[in-house]
Parts: C-alpha cells; structure tokens; sequence
C-alpha cells in the first residue's frame, strides 16, 4: 500500500491516539503537497502487505516508522527527510493559532497582528536572554524547547522550567519586572517568535482575554516551580527524579504503545540533576535503577522512554524520604 510519494497511517476506530495522530500527522503535511496521505483501518496491514501490530503507526516510503503520537515538529522532520526537502515552515499565522494564549481568538484578528512577532531560529544551548537583562520582549515558543534556569552564588545552575511548542515566556515584562531574573537557553533548534512589551500590551488592551490566558500561564508556571522547590527541600533524590519524570512526560510526552510515553527532549544527565537539584553522577546511578527497574530507557535518539505507571513512589520510597529527606 505504501508507494514512494504518499505515507500511510494505520487506526483503530473509537481509539483516542488515533484521532490525535491523524490530526497531527494532516498539519504536518502542509507543504509537502506532492506527498500522498493515507489512512487504513489496522486489520488491513496484513493485506497490505505490511506487519503493524499497534495503532496508530505511520509508515513512510524510506522505512521510517512512527508508533504513537509524535509531535507536529517531529512528523515534518522524518517526512522533510524521507522526502529529501527542507521541513517546510508553517507560516507565522498558523503557530500563533495553535499556540495556548491565542485560544479563542479568531485567524482574521490573528492575521491583522501577525506582523507585530518577529520570528527567529536558536541553535541548541543558545542563550535567548540572561539574568539581568531589559525585560523587552514576549516569547512565543514555536518549536523546540527552551529551559529558563538561575544560576547560584556557587555558580550552579537550578533549573526552573523546561518549555516546549505553544508555552510563552519572559511574560513577566508585562507586569512588572524591568530586567530578567532567570535565563533562558534553547535545549535544542529552537524557532520562537517574539513581541515588544508595548506591542503586547497594546494588543492586550485590544483583546482582554489574552490576558487572562497570560495570567494563567503564569500561575501554572508559578505552581509548578513551587511544587518543585518543595519537593527539593524535603524530597528524596529518587523522588525528586520521579515526580520530573513523571511532569516531563505529562507536559511533554508522546504515547507510546504498550502505555510507554517518549519524552522528545534530549535532556543529558547533567540538565536532568539540574532540574532536579543534584549531582550529575548521583541523577545517573538513579537512572540506571530506573533502567534496570524497566520503568525507563533510552531510544536511538537518546530520548527517555518512561513507564508513567512504574514512576509512581512506593509506600517505602515515601517513609524512606520522609526519614531521609536529602537522600
């Protein structure tokens, strides 16, 4: 069924991963115009000629095949390299409609203050603003992730979030703060699009609603770091390593079959202690506890594949936190 121009998604009706995929997967081929889409029922593999076991799974001409639900960014690469192009790049319209502080709000508004963002690529571990810098701009995460951080008085660095596609950032400007208190640093190709203070505000005073959307994000933000430094001053290590695994796959993560869940970052184990306020040899003996476990493991990529379902503390893991608190 696969032919050299067209790829082929297999479902399973009434299954929610397949309607999520053949959404993603029909955004991601704008672009490739030439490239046919198709989508067959699972139990038509075999007479297709083709051994799928799970669904979904999207099959392409150069033997690259995807289980679960990847990412928009992650489909049009594998389809820019199996058809040998470019990716191309949704226009600026389409990110901002997708993007969470935009809901709602109708594509001609959109589409009139589209020109207001100005878009521009960072390659990983570039810094996009540091500590101490005029709070100027908004930033619209379009693809990519980006880690906001501080640095201690030793020189260590404690990381606060870990962005991806849709999150916005640096909002803080609107409010209150004149010169940053973090870092931000692309984890890897990052594309985001960003907006003066005066241009947001103004569009904010335009549409109120946004916000309300800004606010909320914030608030989520907030709520996530606090619970995160709570669990630094009281939490085990292992603890500490599940409940980020477990917040890395839920804000981040694409299914898997099996109930497997791909974190398509690629944190080192260095970032990982970062994130979780260790030492890097202390986050890698844990890890391997994790592998050995088999609620984790490394794809070719050298993404974390994690089990949500083994990440859960036991009743053990909990009373040795609470008498061990810093272990």
């Amino acid at each position: 069924m696969l032919g050299k121009r067209s790829v082929t998604l297999y479902v399973q009706d009434h299954c929610a991963f397949s309607q999520i995929a053949r959404q993603r997967a029909e955004m991601a081929m704008t672009g490739f115009d030439h490239v046919a889409f198709i989508v067959r029922d699972l139990t038509l593999a075999r007479a297709d000629g083709v051994s799928v076991t799970a669904a979904p799974t999207l099959l392409l001409p150069n033997g690259t095949r995807l289980t679960g639900t990847p990412s928009v960014e992650r489909l049009r690469q594998v389809l820019a390299e199996a058809f040998g192009k470019e990716a191309p790049m949704a226009n600026k319209v389409w990110y901002l409609e997708r993007n969470r502080v935009f809901h709602g709000v109708p594509r001609e508004e959109i589409e009139r203050y589209a020109h207001l963002f100005h878009e521009q690529d960072y390659s990983a571990k570039e810094i996009v603003f540091s500590e101490g810098d005029l709070g100027d701009a908004v930033y619209l995460l379009k693809s990519g992730h980006v880690r906001l951080f501080r640095s201690t008085e030793e020189g260590k660095e404690l990381t606060l979030a870990i962005l991806g596609p849709g999150d916005v950032f640096g909002e803080l400007a609107l409010f209150k703060q004149t010169h940053r208190q973090t870092f931000a640093e692309a984890v890897d190709a990052a594309h985001i699009c960003a907006a003066s203070i005066d241009d947001f505000s103004e569009l904010m005073a335009h549409r109120p609603e946004l916000t309300m959307m800004v606010a909320t994000e914030m608030a989520k933000r907030q709520h996530d770091v606090e619970t995160r430094i709570a669990g630094l001053a009281y939490g085990s290590i292992k603890l500490r390593l599940l409940h980020a695994l477990r917040h890395l796959a839920r804000e981040h993560g694409q299914a898997l079959a099996d109930g497997e869940v791909r974190i398509p970052i690629r944190l080192s184990h260095q970032e990982l202690a970062q994130l979780i306020g260790t030492s890097r040899e202390t986050c890698t003996v844990e890890l391997g506890k994790l592998q050995v476990a088999g609620a984790l493991r490394v794809d070719d990529e050298r993404c974390f594949i994690v089990r949500p379902d083994r990440l859960e503390p036991s009743a053990l893991d909990r009373l040795v936190s609470k008498v061990f608190p810093r272990r």
